[in-house]
């Protein structure tokens, strides 16, 4: 069962990197109808395809790279997704959620995995736990729906679950209706 689970988790990283080039692709296309249109959609779809694409256990197999074996790929995946919310946060410097709030989604989702890939390293590696319990569950149940999010995000730059009317309300920037 562990070696089925293993070649699901790796198909399934695959297919959200995959939709992270679909998204890049889409909004590129979508940006270059539009002479001299923003672009801003394009380069952080860009940015989260790159991040997962260097994090691919498939492409890491492809190329024989053995830096993302068990007990480094949580650091390794935490440092990707924070450089990548760095990156982020400079291409869409001066850009409000109002008008991005693919921004937020994105910033939120990475830094949600961030802490979760923190905590299994933790689990895993320090606490030397072998053993599944509920946080394995939540880690593998979150990190998926926060790359579905952010899928989502950056091909509709909607507030579609609302977070940004939420970011609104806490900063004191608007009141909740």
């Amino acid at each position: 069962m562990a070696e089925f689970h293993k070649y699901v988790s790796a198909y399934l990283a695959t297919f959200i990197m995959w939709g992270f080039l679909m998204a890049f692709l889409y909004n590129m296309v979508s940006k270059s109808i539009v002479p001299n249109g923003d672009k801003t959609l394009m380069w952080v779809s860009l940015t989260m395809f790159l991040s997962y694409l260097a994090s691919d256990p498939l492409t890491s197999a492809t190329f024989q790279i053995e830096s993302m074996s068990y007990a480094t790929a949580y650091i390794v995946w935490t440092a990707l997704d924070l450089t990548c919310v760095a990156t982020i946060l400079l291409i869409t410097k001066g850009k409000s959620n109002n008008s991005y709030p693919a921004k937020l989604y994105v910033v939120l989702g990475l830094l949600i995995n961030s802490a979760l890939f923190i905590s299994m390293y933790i689990d895993i590696n320090i606490l030397e736990n072998t053993e599944e319990w509920w946080l394995w569950g939540f880690y593998t149940i979150t990190v998926n729906t926060m790359d579905a999010m952010m899928l989502i995000a950056l091909f509709s730059n909607k507030d579609f679950l609302g977070l940004v009317r939420l970011y609104k309300g806490l900063t004191g920037q608007a009141r909740l209706a």
